[in-house]
């Protein structure tokens, strides 16, 4: 990931404001403006690097800060004055083969995430015809992580190919700085302590849901074979222990480490360890260090 910063951001400025109000071009950088009689306030959605009819992600804080003073004081706007609610951060690849190798980790931290804070909107979204993957998203009042197929999201019109975008809402009152140092960070941090409880919780689901199948009659099954069962689940079995743990919930299975390890000799599926998950975690934060001291 080396594109990284503030994609967009939302948030409540004093008195009225209209697209009429805004000078030097800078209406490309509003994406919403709406006044609030009853508050005396403009709620107004702000993407920072759009620059004419392109858009190119600006990866250093103190231009963000920048640009957005311009944007706001071409508004007569002070830039402390605007009350922020939600801001994106986004982490970039340009290499459209990115997306899928590191599909299945990004989706191990997502699930991470999920479980250590109980998201309930949480989902996997494919493309109507191809049935590709094109995003694995969790939402939830004051928070939402998802990694989407950028590339195929813009027509490859973005310089962004792979984005993992972590957004942090509801923060009136807060800082941007302390929403992405602080408290994604501590999010992190805890997601990295449920790696266990991530793969007991996608095993619970997926016995159910193969034993399911079995009592239907042979013509109503929707997996003709163990074999083929994991196959199409493989993205939510993430270590050999998992799948050992898996396979020997099955009456079929009389030997589960000798069926688990058959499996991987036959077949691609790929296996992490919770240094993984640490490590990404870990360079994440440095990421976002990097980009906040720049």
């Amino acid at each position: 990931m080396t594109l990284n910063g503030i994609d967009t951001l939302s948030g409540y400025v004093p008195d009225v404001i209209t697209y009429n109000d805004m000078k030097n071009g800078v209406k490309d950088n509003i994406n919403r403006c709406s006044y609030q009689p009853d508050r005396e306030r403009t709620y107004i959605v702000v993407n920072p690097n759009k620059s004419g009819s392109g858009e190119k992600l600006i990866t250093k804080y103190s231009e963000f800060v920048e640009k957005m003073t311009f944007i706001l004081n071409s508004m007569n706007v002070n830039l402390d004055d605007m009350d922020v609610i939600r801001a994106d951060f986004c982490f970039n690849s340009t290499d459209k083969q990115s997306y899928y190798s590191y599909q299945k980790l990004h989706r191990l931290l997502i699930s991470c995430l999920a479980k250590a804070y109980k998201y309930k909107n949480c989902y996997v979204s494919n493309s109507l015809w191809d049935f590709e993957r094109l995003s694995v998203a969790i939402k939830k009042d004051d928070s939402e992580i998802e990694n989407y197929n950028k590339y195929r999201e813009s027509d490859g019109k973005d310089e962004s190919a792979n984005r993992l975008e972590m957004r942090s809402k509801r923060m009136s009152g807060t800082t941007i700085e302390y929403q992405f140092m602080t408290k994604w960070f501590e999010r992190l941090d805890k997601a990295q302590k449920v790696f266990e409880d991530v793969q007991k919780e996608y095993n619970d689901h997926l016995e159910k849901l193969y034993k399911d199948d079995l009592r239907k009659t042979p013509k109503e099954r929707d997996y003709l074979s163990l074999n083929a069962f994991l196959l199409q689940h493989k993205e939510c079995i993430y270590t050999r222990k998992q799948m050992i743990d898996l396979v020997g919930r099955f009456e079929e299975v009389k030997n589960p480490t000798k069926k688990a390890d058959k499996f991987k000799d036959s077949h691609k599926i790929e296996y992490f360890s919770k240094k993984d998950l640490e490590y990404i975690i870990k360079i994440l934060k440095k990421k976002t260090t990097e980009y906040f001291n720049s």
